[in-house]
């Protein structure tokens, strides 16, 4: 399956208004990061990084504390800004419609005790939480493709904030 998130939309593809400042939480705890699991409706699954859209009139720290809380019920500690990307995203293929994100991945912490469960407000196509391992990140869809290298990066110390693209 291809990544949705191409460098840049294809040559007369059009891209829809505004850009979309999304916000990831990555949380590495012993050798593990924690992902939210989604079942598509044709059966497929594929993992994210909690997090998502930001509001009109919400600071991106207040944005990422609301969707942590909403799809992996728990307040996280944010440590500090990881990596910025840009992506585009298919919105619709009839049309050839791409929305273009700027992604803010956040490295944050959990509360001690904390095991991994669903929020009061998952995503639409969330069906868990759970901690995978990173020798484990090859065998799973992971969205936006790119973010297996921003994990393991930032597992090892040693990436970039900002890349052009995801």
């Amino acid at each position: 399956m291809s990544d949705p998130s191409p460098l840049k939309p294809p040559p007369g593809a059009r891209i829809q208004t505004p850009i979309r400042n999304t916000v990831r939480a990555l949380l590495i705890h012993q050798n593990r990061v924690l992902l939210l699991r989604k079942r598509w409706p044709d059966g497929s699954e594929r993992f994210s990084l909690p997090g998502g859209g930001q509001e009109v009139g919400e600071a991106l720290h207040e944005t990422l504390l609301r969707e942590c809380f909403e799809e992996i019920g728990a307040q996280v500690e944010i440590v500090g800004l990881a990596h910025v990307a840009n992506s585009y995203r298919l919105r619709d293929a009839k049309e050839s419609l791409y929305r273009q994100h700027v992604e803010f991945i956040f490295r944050c912490k959990l509360p001690g005790a904390y095991q991994p469960t669903t929020g009061n407000q998952p995503d639409k196509y969330q069906v868990g939480v759970e901690w995978v391992g990173l020798h484990r990140l090859d065998e799973i869809e992971l969205r936006p493709g790119g973010l297996k290298r921003v994990i393991r990066g930032a597992a090892l110390g040693n990436m970039q904030i900002y890349l052009p693209a995801l």
